[in-house]
């Protein structure tokens, strides 16, 4: 009811005619709150399917075995972090596709989308050798070690996949036609999560039990029918003559524009999961109940990163868009349409995280038996912090999707190559590593660091500097 009243009103605070722009990329005033969810909305669908399919991963494999479920997180951090600096540079091709299409060069729409499409076929260079060989170095000594090793192989061999459905999926969100992506991603992730359970569990006689590995074999056939489906789309005939999606020569000088954004960016984002890998390192370390603690809160929170991750994208695409026509001034209105819209959805959350945690926490914890009530007590402790933690990381999302789309990621890698380390694993490191505290203290300091971070980022919009940065 909030949320409608707020759109209401910011609909009728400016008329939909009065937008001199007619390349609009919704019926909303332009920077709005409606135009904001009318875009992130799809996109948030879009990211909450995965963001379920990675809940409903977890969830079957911590039915299968805590320790299969400890093993994929720790692993899948891993791979996560090493696909990141991929998958982050390709998806910069959506910035450049929203810039041609607010200036309305719509014949260029997918040369940039070719370009990181080669960067994408080329990572199987990068990606197959360490699926097949790396994987002990890595993960020798670990209690799970064998668990971690076949799912960090499997997964990773299908990471070629993941930047090339990035990098053809930027073609549709750099236009705001973000409804072709979520149709796309909820029939691939229907798909792996039926694959999941059947392959976690099996179905004798005929499908033997593969338990961590069907996991990852599931998340690798999905990403095939996400590329079967985009690619169809993309190379249609309407789509090769009036977007230039036939025009697949590497243009050395958009090649080049690209990777420099985009890998300050990705850059800035790898390190900062280095960093999150490292702390699950370091509570593989202290024992069961640690890790138990911070998978089962980080599992929270991935089941709604898809709201902070959509309405970042969806707020880049709209930012571009103002970038190309040259409406710099729509780019604050865009900000504090989002920050609205982070406010109400933190609301919303605090009812389940804080005041009724205990169904979600119960959703991985089969085995209760197995945990002391004071590991009880401290995953409701975490969950606060986790709550805490998902509105500043929100509006660090948002501000870091207008600065991405403003072409300034040489500051964001700054800050994101560096915030986490210093405000998050160093303090993790001596409190709850060297000195013993409990595991919601390590969930402390990272909201701790979205909060530290969130103002930096903040301070860097409000100086305007992001309105010279070059981008095309």
């Amino acid at each position: 009811m909030t949320f409608g009243l707020l759109m209401i009103g910011d609909y009728m605070m400016s008329s939909p005619l009065s937008s001199l722009n007619l390349n609009k990329l919704t019926a909303y005033p332009q920077g709005s709150m409606g135009e904001l969810w009318q875009i992130s909305f799809p996109l948030m669908l879009s990211l909450m399917s995965v963001s379920l399919m990675l809940f409903l991963d977890r969830l079957f494999l911590a039915n299968y075995s805590l320790e299969a479920l400890n093993a994929s997180a720790n692993a899948g951090i891993l791979v996560q972090f090493l696909q990141f600096w991929c998958i982050s540079t390709v998806s910069v091709a959506e910035i450049f596709v929203g810039r041609y299409n607010g200036s309305k060069k719509f014949e260029k729409l997918g040369q940039p989308v070719w370009q990181m499409i080669w960067l994408s076929l080329a990572s199987f260079f990068w990606f197959i050798p360490l699926a097949l060989w790396a994987g002990p170095y890595f993960f020798d000594g670990h209690p799970s070690a064998l668990l971690e090793i076949e799912y960090f192989k499997y997964l990773l061999c299908f990471g070629p996949l993941a930047a090339l459905s990035g990098a053809i999926s930027a073609f549709y969100i750099g236009q705001g036609q973000v409804k072709c992506v979520t149709c796309v991603m909820a029939v691939s992730n229907l798909v792996n999560i039926g694959l999941d359970y059947l392959l976690i569990f099996g179905w004798e006689p005929w499908i033997p039990a593969l338990g961590i590995k069907g996991a990852a074999i599931a998340t690798g056939i999905a990403l095939t029918v996400q590329v079967v489906i985009f690619g169809w789309d993309f190379f249609k005939a309407s789509n090769r003559k009036e977007k230039g999606t036939n025009k697949w020569r590497i243009n050395k000088r958009l090649f080049r524009k690209s990777l420099s954004i985009g890998i300050p960016n990705a850059f800035a984002h790898t390190l900062e999961l280095m960093a999150w890998v490292l702390i699950f390192h370091l509570m593989t370390k202290l024992g069961t109940d640690y890790i138990t603690v911070v998978t089962v809160a980080q599992s929270i929170f991935f089941l709604f990163t898809f709201m902070t991750e959509g309405v970042s994208k969806g707020a880049t695409a709209i930012a571009a868009n103002f970038f190309g026509a040259e409406q710099h001034e729509l780019v604050w209105k865009l900000l504090k349409s989002g920050l609205k819209l982070y406010l109400f959805v933190f609301l919303l959350l605090g009812v389940i995280l804080v005041w009724y945690p205990d169904p979600l926490i119960h959703l991985f914890l089969v085995q209760k038996e197995a945990l002391s009530p004071a590991v009880l007590s401290t995953l409701h402790a975490a969950c606060f912090w986790v709550w805490l933690f998902f509105l500043f990381d929100g509006i660090n999302w948002l501000l870091v999707g207008l600065l991405t789309a403003a072409g300034d990621t040489r500051f964001i890698m700054k800050v994101g190559g560096t915030g986490p380390w210093i405000v998050a694993l160093l303090p993790i490191y001596f409190f709850v590593f060297k000195w013993g505290a409990p595991a919601n203290i390590a969930w402390m300091l990272i909201a701790l660091y979205g909060v530290v971070s969130s103002l930096i980022y903040l301070w860097r919009f409000k100086t305007e500097k992001w309105k010279y940065a070059f981008v095309t």
